[in-house]
């Protein structure tokens, strides 16, 4: 099964790090061995003078000027291992290491684009864009402690970097560490006095007054927060029995088991309303923690583990997709998911349909529902579900999964579809059109 793996132990991070330096010291060693076994056969390698480094070197720069950062870190490689002195093309194979490990990074290619990172520090040490780009990797895979060790290191080289401080703040509140958030925070405020810092210093701040007076519970893949109380701790097992319920179904589903600790709070419905500022007919938000207001609820009902279902369902499609899903089929998933436990009612749907009065996937439904009128917020969501199940009941869970991966690299979700579907030999176009057909609106 995938990504079973546990979250490491902060203790485990400093071994992870000499890991991948050895990683990069073992390919360094490799290519003496093979020097010294093609000597030992008696083939040695030529040895390459001054003029053709200064080749290299004016191709490498060509292909990196043309942001051909790969052909480039290929070109330099070779060169490096061909030439007994290759300290002119060092600065080079830093810029082309640099450059295809955030080509790959903005390609959700995460794994990859690290391990270019780790090799890359080796040309330039001092240059923090190499632990930057090796931080985003771990915290967009929902690493955050991963990617806090890293960034402190980037801080202790940097200190006067305050978006390195921000990123690091940022890192500390996914992973849980409110006050150490809450500290370099206000470091990073001191350097960089700007809005998106102070805006999160503010919001870290007053959740962590609210959760200090909680009580914890936590299971195998949720750390869950809850206001004290015998009811609410009773109530609080029942939920995290019922996320990790999800989890193994959903997960089940799209053969995906984030390796991840997914924080979830329980608010009151006015601490609900002060941290999320979410519109009144949110029942909940993910933000990258699950918050759910309690609203009087003591104990298990239907309605609430359907909420659990949806809001679990975005933290899958979170990781899956890598945050580019249009909303309406983040939200028809979410939607999807609760409907194994309550089924939607679609009248709003039929009398749309009825009237002609759909809504744009495109333009009304690609963006947060937030922005529509409360009229039309049920019609949106009961359209998102009826998409999404018809595209897992016509084409099967494991396109669903293909097509949140595709996302994942960034390119429109209308080229992805197509790309994700072509076996069928179907488009989006294709896909509404069938999808018109089925639930009997008028097809243009």
């Amino acid at each position: 099964m995938e990504g079973m793996d546990k979250t490491p132990t902060r203790s485990s991070l400093r071994n992870r790090k000499r890991l991948n330096k050895d990683k990069v010291l073992r390919k360094r060693l490799s290519f003496i061995i093979v020097s010294v076994l093609l000597l030992l056969a008696g083939v040695a390698p030529a040895a390459l003078g001054q003029s053709y480094v200064d080749d290299v070197y004016n191709e490498a720069v060509t292909q990196l000027n043309a942001h051909h950062y790969e052909q480039a870190l290929e070109l330099l490689r070779d060169a490096e291992f061909r030439t007994s002195d290759a300290s002119k093309l060092k600065p080079l194979l830093a810029v082309a290491y640099l450059g295809r490990g955030y080509q790959l990074l903005r390609q959700a290619e995460f794994d990859e684009a690290r391990e270019l990172f780790v090799e890359g520090r080796s040309y330039a040490e001092e240059d923090v864009r190499f632990l930057k780009g090796e931080a985003s990797s771990w915290a967009r895979q929902g690493r955050y402690a991963e990617a806090a060790s890293v960034l402190e290191e980037a801080v202790a080289m940097a200190p006067e970097q305050g978006d390195l401080s921000y990123r690091l703040g940022k890192a500390y509140y996914a992973d849980g560490r409110m006050p150490e958030a809450i500290d370099i925070l206000s470091i990073a405020l001191e350097l960089d006095p700007s809005d998106k810092i102070r805006q999160l210093l503010t919001k870290v701040q007053r959740e962590w007054e609210l959760e200090q007076g909680m009580g914890q519970e936590a299971s195998g893949h949720f750390q869950l927060s809850f206001v004290e109380g015998e009811r609410n701790a009773e109530l609080a097992i029942e939920i995290t029995e019922a996320l990790e319920d999800v989890y193994a179904e959903l997960g089940a589903e799209l053969n995906f088991y984030p390796a991840v600790t997914v924080p979830v709070l329980l608010y009151t419905a006015k601490d609900f309303t002060d941290v999320t500022a979410s519109p009144d007919w949110a029942g909940a938000v993910y933000d990258g923690k699950i918050r759910l207001p309690l609203r009087n609820v003591r104990h298990m009902t239907p309605r609430l583990k359907g909420l659990l279902y949806h809001e679990y369902a975005h933290v899958a499609v979170h990781y899956l997709a890598n945050r580019r899903t249009p909303v309406w089929l983040n939200e028809g998933v979410a939607e999807l998911a609760a409907s194994q436990i309550r089924r939607p009612k679609l009248s709003a749907l039929q009398t749309a349909v009825d009237e002609g009065a759909l809504l744009s996937f495109e333009e009304e439904l690609a963006k947060s529902f937030s922005k529509l009128s409360s009229s039309k917020v049920p019609l949106a969501y009961q359209q998102s579900y009826s998409m999404v199940a018809f595209m897992v009941d016509r084409y099967g869970w494991h396109k669903l999964r293909e097509l949140l991966q595709g996302l994942s690299g960034g390119a429109a979700w209308q080229e992805v579809i197509a790309e994700t579907y072509q076996d069928y030999t179907l488009d989006w176009p294709a896909i509404l059109r069938e999808w018109q057909v089925s639930v009997g609106a008028s097809v243009k």
